[in-house]
């Protein structure tokens, strides 16, 4: 009888503390005791979080609260204007952690992504240095990109010869992920390399599987432990496919380390293998599980998220095939016989404004990585309470806001363009790479990857649909980002 009692009272208890919000919290819906509004977040859209949050917004505002569980705060930032003060306030350029999330690397907070804190700000500084030393986003780069892109041309052509159509499902990935270990490892694959394909499957596999709102549920540690299956399921994270990953990774920087020489280093692993040699100290960050958490967030956010939007880049401009013209013209008046190259770039304003648009709509991270309120602040004049979870909706100010694009939905590359076509016009209110503190790392290469890629691959060839066959779907396939569905296309070379 007793402990019946204690359990109605804690039951009680718990749905008081559920009702009870912080004085000026954001609007919001309101959960169950125990679990919050996990249960029905995703009945607002089964399918795509950034939709079913959006939702939420337009009911509630561009500033939205709710609860994960009993006690978690989940902030919804919806819109531009609540975007633009979210990313650059400083109080909110934290990362959530959780047992799942670090189970990536080793138990701990490492890498550049999931940290923060004096550890994350020495670990990007450091790799920002570096990576730009060794060309990362530089001109410098530019002919181990074009090799890329020879082979990649290389092979298209065969499958085009062999088998009439190309499917264009994961050959980007390939040399997406042979660029960032060329310039991190100081190796590139063949194409036909089982190792690379191993380390590309990886990667898809965790990107696909993840969820980014359930991902973002307080499990406490010991259900890791001990249930790590459903714990895994129930989160949407499998941080456990990593191990091969990791150990290749760990491989390659003893590898490194046996032949390396300190006054000239080849790649970032030697650079960061010096810099362990340095500070020797236990309570140093720069250590080998370190090392490894950093090259495993340089392959999730640089390969999967560029590939992705050179394909949707392709499969935009096989849906309008007047515009892909127009690229080519354009090309050809510019280029010549040529590929295009970085110098070409300035002079390319129609080519540039259509890439910009595919990024626009295509919107590969519809949300980015989560923030956390570091210390109490202020969000569109809401109290958000230290230790919030803070989703910041991308999609919302590329495809909702009426008033700045007024056609969001139509493939229209003339609105980033001045009337008379050839002046290139940038603006805030598109953020491919997020903004602020913590904008995306990997921006500088990402964006000279996608327009040579891109670029050189409609030089070449034109794409056409396969015939007596509908157009490709548009829709993209959800997970940690968004991502085209493979698709076949007929690929001419251009004469």
């Amino acid at each position: 009888m007793i402990t019946e009692v204690l359990v109605l009272l804690v039951l009680f208890a718990l749905l008081i503390k559920a009702s009870i919000r912080p004085s000026n919290f954001p609007p919001g819906p309101r959960g169950l005791p125990l679990v919050g509004y996990i249960p029905f977040l995703s009945k607002l859209d089964p399918e795509y979080p950034h939709l079913a949050l959006k939702k939420l917004s337009d009911h509630y505002g561009p500033v939205a609260g709710f609860y994960l569980g009993p006690s978690q705060p989940f902030i919804s930032v919806c819109g531009y204007r609540a975007v633009r003060e979210a990313l650059y306030n400083e109080d909110l350029a934290g990362r959530p952690s959780n047992a799942a999330r670090r189970e990536r690397t080793f138990g701990q907070r490492l890498g550049v992504i999931h940290n923060d804190g004096p550890e994350w700000q020495e670990q990007r500084r450091f790799a920002l240095r570096h990576l730009r030393d060794l060309g990362f986003g530089r001109t410098s780069s530019e002919g181990l990109i074009r090799e890329e892109i020879e082979d990649l041309t290389q092979e298209i052509r065969a499958h085009q010869l062999a088998h009439g159509s190309v499917d264009l499902k994961g050959l980007f990935n390939l040399s997406l992920i042979n660029i960032l270990w060329a310039l991190v490892g100081g190796e590139r694959f063949r194409r036909d390399d089982t190792r690379l394909a191993h380390l590309l499957d990886i990667v898809d596999n965790f990107v696909r599987s993840a969820d980014f709102t359930r991902a973002n549920i307080p499990v406490p540690d010991f259900c890791l432990r001990y249930f790590p299956s459903l714990t895994r399921k129930l989160l949407g994270l499998r941080n456990d496919l990593f191990t091969p990953l990791q150990d290749f990774i760990r491989e390659r920087i003893r590898e490194h380390a046996k032949d390396r020489s300190e006054d000239h280093p080849r790649d970032f692993i030697d650079v960061y293998l010096q810099e362990m040699s340095k500070r020797q100290s236990t309570d140093s960050s720069f250590h080998e599980n370190q090392l490894i958490g950093v090259i495993i967030d340089f392959f999730i956010a640089g390969a999967e998220t560029t590939s992705g939007s050179i394909g949707f880049a392709l499969l935009y401009l096989l849906h309008n095939p007047d515009i892909q013209r127009q690229i080519q013209t354009e090309l050809d008046q510019v280029c010549g016989d040529s590929l295009p190259q970085l110098a070409h770039r300035p002079s390319l304003p129609y080519t540039e404004a259509a890439l910009m648009e595919a990024q626009r709509l295509s919107n590969i991270t519809p949300l980015a990585v989560a923030h956390k309120a570091l210390r109490d602040t202020q969000l569109g004049g809401y109290s958000i309470p230290r230790g919030s979870i803070v989703t910041v909706n991308l999609f919302t100010v590329h495809h909702d806001d009426e008033s700045f694009w007024q056609d969001p939905e139509i493939f229209r590359p003339e609105r980033h363009l001045s009337p008379d076509g050839r002046k290139l016009i940038k603006t805030d209110h598109l953020l491919p790479f997020s903004a602020g503190k913590r904008a995306c790392l990997g921006e500088p290469l990402a964006r000279n990857t996608y327009f040579l890629f891109t670029a050189s691959l409609l030089k070449v060839f034109e794409f056409h649909p396969l015939p007596d066959r509908p157009l490709p779907t548009l829709k993209p396939k959800n997970g940690l980002t968004l991502s085209y569905d493979g698709f076949e296309a007929m690929v001419t070379p251009r004469s």
